[in-house]
């Protein structure tokens, strides 16, 4: 299954802005260090961040790619049955420099 996905905040600049949108995909064979995801958080709600660690155990470490995002630590670790989905693209809606 597809799903677009819309951008909230900045936490994920600059690769990802505030009204940017993401298409994720929930077929995928694996999930690896440094892949996007877009997780549904018991406490944040829907988030996108990167996997920055895997535990043995399937847990997901995530983070995101500025000072501007929610700490990893206040993220905690993350079910891999929390994740919506792989972002395999991305609408850019953010204004380009001319």
């Amino acid at each position: 299954m597809l799903s677009l996905i819309k951008v909230k905040g900045e936490s994920m600049a600059p690769n990802l802005h505030e009204g940017d949108f993401v298409f994720t995909c929930r077929w995928y064979k694996k999930l690896t260090i440094g892949h996007l995801v877009v997780v549904d958080h018991a406490l944040y709600g829907v988030i996108v961040k990167k996997i920055l660690h895997i535990a043995p155990d399937g847990q997901l470490w995530l983070g995101g790619e500025n000072n501007k995002s929610l700490q990893s630590e206040r993220i905690g670790w993350v079910s891999p049955r929390r994740v919506l989905g792989k972002v395999i693209g991305r609408i850019c809606a953010s204004k380009q420099p001319a």
